[in-house]
Parts: C-alpha cells; sequence; structure tokens
C-alpha cells in the first residue's frame, strides 16, 4: 500500500454505508444546524429563511449492527488513530482543525435505519485531554483510537439520538 491508499474493499464498503444513509444524514446535520428564526416569521411574513453561515466540515462515522450488539461500543467512539503507511488520518485532520464535528452512529441489523448517534463538537474534544486506548483494526490497515463518550465534559455532545 502507498502512502495514499487505504484498505480498499473495506473503504468502498464503509463509503457505500454513509452514501447509502446519505439522505438521513442530511436530514439529521440539518434538523441540527438549521433553526427557524420566529421573530422572522411574525414581524416580516417569512416562513422560511436561507442564512449565510460560515462553512463547517462534518466527520461521518457510520458503524455497523454487529458493533451495536455489543454494549460496551454504544459508549464509545473510535478514530482513525494512525496507517501503517505513514499517511495522516482523521485525528491529524482533526487535531488541525479541519473538521469541526463528528456524527457517529450505528445502523440496525437489516441497514435500514440508524438507531443511535452522536453529534459531537471537535473544539472541545481537542480541548480534552484524554487518552485513548489504541488497538489495530482488522484487517490491520489502521490503528483506532477508542475514547469512552464519559471522557469528556457535557458540552462535547450536541445531539444524542436512541431509537425508541
Amino acid at each position: 500500500m502507498n502512502n495514499t491508499e487505504t484498505n480498499k474493499p473495506n473503504f468502498k464498503a464503509d463509503r457505500q454505508l454513509e452514501y447509502k444513509f446519505h439522505r438521513i444524514i442530511k436530514a439529521i446535520l440539518g434538523n441540527q444546524f438549521i433553526c427557524q428564526d420566529e421573530i422572522e416569521d411574525l414581524n416580516n411574513g417569512t416562513d422560511f429563511l436561507l442564512l449565510k453561515a460560515n462553512p463547517f466540515r462534518i466527520g461521518v462515522r457510520l458503524r455497523r449492527y454487529e458493533y451495536f450488539k455489543n454494549p460496551q461500543y454504544r459508549t464509545e467512539f473510535t478514530i482513525r488513530w494512525e496507517r501503517p503507511s505513514g499517511v495522516e488520518t482523521e485525528i491529524h485532520k482533526i487535531n488541525q482543525g479541519l473538521v469541526d464535528y463528528i456524527l457517529y452512529g450505528f445502523v440496525d441489523e437489516r441497514e435500514k435505519h440508524i438507531i443511535q448517534y452522536f453529534i459531537g463538537d471537535l473544539m472541545v474534544f481537542k480541548d480534552v485531554e484524554a487518552t485513548p486506548v489504541i488497538k489495530p483494526n482488522t484487517p490491520l490497515d489502521s490503528w483506532l483510537a477508542i475514547y469512552e463518550i464519559n471522557q469528556f465534559p457535557d458540552d462535547f455532545i450536541i445531539r444524542w439520538y436512541n431509537r425508541p
């Protein structure tokens, strides 16, 4: 593998899962970050308003149901820590300020619904000196940093969802 490659079958499968849920992910993010303005509505008759905003970036990681079945994984999240090739990983990009939020979730067994997720503020993440557990990924195309959600202050999680 050269220094820009990933394990292509795993990367492709992960991207397919994200693509499969891309409309739902956009709806989740829109509902979190786009708000109605009641004063605009009352004073100006504007029911919907598009405001200019500074761009921000969101990293997304969906995990398959096999991980959700283990209750331990429901209170953890992983970030790619290192690759054998030395190419920069998600943790490097977060530390460089290239990603602002993370949406991390699990899908159901039939891969029809997102059954649990959280949106985390990566500025809060970077301010905390949390020590992750580093473990090799299977297959070994990278090492993952495993963080416990409770290592972070309450303002790290800006949205938590569990499907009833």
